[in-house]
């Protein structure tokens, strides 16, 4: 395959071994076991459920600041994860998240020079499996974060991009639409979808091309963008005056603006090093950017080789068979990343870039003069795959007949059953498992109850509960903490002595219980 119109196209044998490579991810996902992480528990099994059952007037808030989340991706794997044996819902969940190589395989096809594509095609697909295996997809293989879901659209976008005529107009609309979906199913993707967007005039020719060009995409990701997630910020709108609800409460105002600090500024940066030199300083420790360890250069590497740009770019242009394409690249990489420092310094929000991180190093040291360069590139390539570690999110211990399953205690009344959340703790993933006629309320947490001063929240909880005629039964993990005290307190309510008693789950680990306890209401003074 030496023609020019055709290089940049899959080949049969190629197409094959793309199938077998996405059957293999699947194969790894379903050897890892089930997905057991912490926001599964906490809102990503509840959040899928509560939208799909119409909950969103009987619950308050029982996946904490998460439960106003936009509820279409947690749904659609609610319905995948539910609907079938464990073990094949994950091993079609690393399917579908393997289905990254496809565009990453792709956009290497358009980027590498064309006498490496004649001479060593292999190469590109070398390239797209070490891209598609960085320590955030191995950690969220078969899992539900979505990070690595929503990088689908977003490479389906490069790849649409870097490939689209002069003229085309369709596959730039195409390419927005893609980008506002991976923005309305997860806004975290906002970062690397604007980098794209703002990138994209680099691929014309001239100022009117490019402005057209850039009306295109933006035009269509808001569109698609509205179209995912308007509904969800209208209602929130409806419910609380704030379409973003909980966060930016002090910009849209209102009662149910919180009177504290929402954003999670853990992972971003705190010194004017760390700020300038950001990946150096998590490939020397991780836990900058992260809640767990992990390994993975691919970043770190990419981000020396920017540094030395100006010693390799010329030379990366000029044997570039598309150097518009190159250019738009690492524009959109860089303002994406730019935006991701500024907003959430956050490791798994990177993903995009991870992936394509591999590419743009081939890139860089396909500009070096060596007989060995090939062997050094290829070198390279293997050992940065081998030298990853992902971070361990979690893994039941083996494939139980449903992929959630809750033992809840005999002999209590849940049919008319108020339950009342009352911790910090991650158990709204128990809820499907009450009859469907319960309702849930928290009254502690990240968003509701002490520490936090008593806001519009506490009291819309304190609402739900005076309403509720039935029984009231608490579930909590401490149940001697402080702040579990004051929150009953602050709801006038107080634990049935000798009620208790634990919930068990497969998803607990060889970890202490959470207790369900009958709730009295206080005597008013």
């Amino acid at each position: 395959m030496t023609d020019a119109a055709n290089l940049h196209c899959w080949t049969r044998r190629e197409r094959y071994a793309l199938l077998f490579c996405v059957f293999v991810f699947g194969l790894w996902a379903m050897s890892q076991g089930q997905s057991n992480n912490w926001d599964l528990r906490n809102y990503h099994w509840y959040n899928g459920w509560a939208w799909l059952n119409g909950r969103g007037a009987l619950d308050l808030a029982a996946a904490q600041a998460q439960s106003w989340f936009n509820p279409l991706l947690p749904a659609a794997l609610y319905l995948l994860l539910s609907s079938l044996k464990p073990w094949l819902g994950t091993f079609l969940l690393g399917c579908l998240q393997g289905l990254n190589l496809l565009p990453l395989h792709r956009i290497a096809l358009q980027l590498l020079p064309a006498p490496w594509l004649q001479q060593r095609r292999w190469l590109a697909l070398l390239i797209a499996l070490v891209g598609a295996t960085g320590a955030t997809q191995r950690g969220e293989l078969g899992a539900t974060f979505g990070d690595n879901l929503v990088s689908l659209p977003l490479l389906g976008a490069l790849a649409l991009l870097l490939g689209a005529p002069a003229r085309d107009w369709r596959r730039p609309v195409l390419a927005g639409l893609l980008l506002g979906l991976a923005v309305g199913l997860k806004l975290t993707a906002a970062p690397m979808a604007a980098g794209i967007v703002l990138a994209a005039p680099l691929l014309a020719a001239d100022g009117t091309a490019r402005l057209r060009l850039f009306v295109c995409v933006a035009t269509a990701a808001l569109a698609s963008f509205l179209l995912v997630h308007g509904h969800w910020m209208l209602e929130l709108y409806r419910q609380f005056g704030n379409p973003l609800f909980p966060m930016f409460g002090n910009f849209f105002g209102g009662d149910f603006t919180p009177p504290f600090e929402l954003r999670d500024d853990r992972w971003l940066p705190r010194t004017a090093w760390q700020w300038l030199f950001y990946p150096l300083a998590w490939a020397n420790n991780p836990r900058h950017v992260s809640e767990l360890w992990f390994l993975d250069l691919r970043i770190p590497l990419l981000f020396l080789a920017v540094l030395a740009l100006p010693l390799w770019w010329r030379r990366a242009r000029d044997q570039s068979p598309r150097p518009q394409g190159l250019r738009f690249l690492l524009a959109a990489v860089a303002v994406g990343y730019g935006l991701w420092l500024l907003l959430f310094g956050y490791y798994r929000y990177l993903v995009l870039l991870e992936m394509l991180a591999p590419l743009l190093l081939t890139l860089a040291l396909l500009t070096l003069r060596s007989r060995l360069l090939l062997p050094a590139l290829c070198t390279a390539v293997v050992l940065l795959g081998l030298a990853t570690r992902p971070p361990r999110w979690g893994r039941t211990a083996h494939y139980a007949e449903h992929y959630v399953e809750v033992q809840l205690p005999p002999h209590a009344d849940y049919a008319q059953a108020m339950i009342v959340f009352g911790g910090g703790e991650p158990l709204s993933f128990i809820a499907p498992s009450f009859p469907s006629s319960a309702r849930f309320v928290r009254i502690a947490g990240n968003l509701v109850g002490p520490p936090q001063p008593e806001w519009a929240l506490d009291r819309a909880a304190r609402k739900h509960l005076q309403q509720h005629a039935g029984p009231l039964y608490l579930v909590a993990l401490e149940l001697d903490s402080e702040f579990l005290r004051e929150a009953l307190l602050r709801q006038q309510l107080a634990i049935v002595a000798g009620s208790c008693a634990p919930i068990d789950s497969n998803l607990f680990r060889k970890e202490r219980l959470p207790q369900l306890c009958a709730l009295q209401r206080m005597p008013k003074a």
